[in-house]
């Protein structure tokens, strides 16, 4: 499956915003003039996928994502390239999407990286998590406070909002705070 940077930013958009897919544009618009959009998933649906992907972020492998006081949440991607009629096992496309503040989401950050190496710091992997996940986590780090967006403290009701309950044991839940 092959879908372009816009095609999986809107995608994504979707997923976290509530549920309704609005066409990409480059126009600036006011929350007035805001197309309704169309309805994709349920607002249940998303807020269950808001979790995950901030669990992603909190527990998983977008750890490096991170960004201190700020609620992000993402997925990452690691695909080998195509080569004539197979892969290219260590020419990899890796990357990571994200959205934040996730109790409210209001954008998307996607970083894409072309046959990145691995270095001693990633340990030689040059998987989503490793090698994109950070520039993420940089980005709405330097960006969020440009945006006007506060960092939040740990204590923070809406960070709690995004918990998860989940199972590691059968029969025993462990509750991961976000």
């Amino acid at each position: 499956l092959a879908v372009s940077p816009l095609h999986l930013v809107a995608g994504v958009s979707a997923i976290v915003n509530g549920g309704i897919y609005r066409t990409p544009t480059l126009i600036q618009r006011s929350a007035a003039d805001t197309p309704p959009g169309k309805r994709v998933i349920s607002e249940e649906t998303s807020l269950k996928m808001r979790r995950l992907m901030r669990l992603v972020v909190k527990h998983g492998t977008g750890r490096n994502a991170a960004a201190p006081g700020y609620v992000v949440g993402g997925k990452t991607g690691t695909a080998e390239k195509v080569s004539g009629r197979g892969y290219k096992r260590k020419a990899l496309i890796s990357s990571f999407v994200a959205a934040f503040p996730m109790h409210k989401p209001r954008y998307v950050v996607l970083a894409m990286l072309d046959e990145a190496k691995g270095t001693k710091e990633t340990f030689g992997y040059a998987t989503g998590g490793w090698v994109a996940a950070p520039v993420v986590g940089a980005v709405v780090r330097r960006i969020a406070p440009v945006l006007g967006l506060r960092p939040m403290k740990d204590t923070d009701a809406a960070r709690e909002a995004l918990s998860i309950e989940i199972s590691s044991n059968p029969g025993r839940e462990q509750r991961l705070a976000s």
